[in-house]
């Protein structure tokens, strides 16, 4: 698909939003101690607003003012607001602000020994530059479970010739995004609406390795017996935030 030439600037919003879930299996009352301080500590304001600068950075913007704060007992929410910049040879100007947050939601009572943290990240451009450069990024950052990913853009701009346009990005699918190697990692369940350029898939990893989930513990801790239950419930609750049934 060829390039639309437009007219002046791009007034289309692209906004890309995750919900991403990680699940760990917490054998006893230490580890759930354990793992609150691990959260507190790897998903703070502080680690997370590292993680969206490095986001910032990757699809070609800069920070112009950040926000940040931690709650108690635990969880966390960052908000960037960015610069896009045009660059056919070099610096032209400052085009527009965007936003780039993400808000943490670690649950304080794992049950049955599942703990299930979710990470929300909303990222809002307009300008020339495209959230979906860091889709693959952010999935690789997290290692989820179970991804609920939305595309959508809004507004309009003009060609050349003065004719109105709804989008100048060339999608079908969020799943054309994704690299070789999440697609093949991932089941994926996409809609796509295309004349209201909407667009939306969820992804559920498809095979689960025990060591992955243990949290301060591992498969040698646990009986063949109670690593199939183990596997059973896991399987049971990232199908269920799958589907969104019980």
């Amino acid at each position: 698909m060829s390039k639309i030439s437009l007219h002046g600037f791009n007034n289309l919003t692209k906004s890309l939003s995750f919900s991403l879930y990680k699940l760990h299996y917490l054998r006893d009352i230490n580890a759930t101690q354990n793992y609150h301080a691990y959260v507190n500590e790897y998903f703070s304001a502080n680690k997370l607003n590292v993680l969206l600068t490095n986001i910032c950075q990757a699809i070609g913007g800069n920070v112009l003012n950040v926000a940040k704060q931690d709650y108690q007992p635990q969880g966390a929410s960052v908000t960037l607001m960015i610069s896009e910049e045009a660059q056919p040879t070099s610096l032209v100007a400052h085009l527009d602000k965007s936003h780039l947050c993400i808000h943490t939601y670690p649950e304080e009572s794992p049950q049955n020994g599942t703990a299930i943290f979710r990470a929300d990240i909303e990222l809002s451009t307009c300008g020339v530059i495209s959230p979906l450069k860091v889709i693959n990024y952010i999935i690789k950052e997290f290692n989820a479970d179970v991804i609920d990913i939305d595309f959508r853009i809004r507004g309009m701009t003009r060609d050349k010739q003065g004719k109105k346009t709804f989008d100048i990005d060339d999608i079908d699918n969020i799943s054309d995004f994704l690299s070789p190697e999440i697609t093949d990692s991932f089941c994926i369940n996409e809609h796509s609406f295309n004349e209201q350029n909407l667009f939306h898939a969820k992804l559920r990893k498809k095979e689960i390795k025990l060591s992955d989930y243990f949290f301060e513990a591992d498969t040698k801790n646990f009986s063949d017996k109670e690593q199939r239950s183990i596997s059973e419930q896991l399987s049971k609750e990232i199908q269920e935030l799958f589907t969104n049934t019980k």
